[in-house]
């Protein structure tokens, strides 16, 4: 059991090293703080409704460490709240700067996962999965459409303005 908790302690670090670069690249690092804080709190929402429905109920995924409160919490605050800061550092980004960020962020995720296991899919049979691009294009929608939903909720619901959304409307 304790190899499963280190395995996501490594995930969690390797994320938010990612973060930080990202939050460096967009010139935002003195906002690290509170925008960790706005994404750990969205990812907590994001992270449990996730989890129960689309891995618990649904059976997509399974988490070494299983799906009750002690893992789902922290998981849910970490795991998706990073994920969530990511998009949040994204705000005046242009739609393509949006969709390659979110590609990197998924695929260092994962392929951090792949090394250091954390959970594992079951929406295609193993054999197909490992060498299947089908199973990249399904990851790739899945960061995307997670990512364009957290901007979407956050940009009409909580006022932060996304700049791909303004353009997308103003069309």
């Amino acid at each position: 059991m304790s190899e499963a908790w280190l395995n996501f302690t490594v995930v969690i670090f390797i994320q938010f090293l990612l973060f930080v670069i990202h939050a460096y690249y967009e010139k935002k690092l003195s906002d690290v703080p509170r925008i960790l804080g706005k994404g750990v709190l969205g990812g907590i929402v994001l992270g449990l409704f996730f989890d129960l429905i689309f891995g618990k109920f649904l059976g997509l995924w399974s988490y070494t460490l299983g799906f009750d409160a002690l893992f789902l919490i922290p998981s849910a605050a970490l795991m998706y709240g990073l994920f969530a800061a990511n998009i949040l550092l994204m705000q005046q980004a242009r739609l393509l700067h949006f969709f390659v960020w979110i590609i990197v962020v998924g695929a260092v995720l994962d392929i951090t996962n792949y090394i250091f296991p954390v959970w594992t899919y079951h929406f295609f049979p193993v054999e197909a999965v490992a060498s299947s691009i089908e199973f990249l294009i399904v990851l790739s929608f899945a960061y995307l459409g997670t990512a364009i939903l957290v901007a979407v909720i956050s940009h009409v619901f909580l006022e932060r303005r996304f700049l791909f959304i303004d353009n997308l409307l103003k069309k």
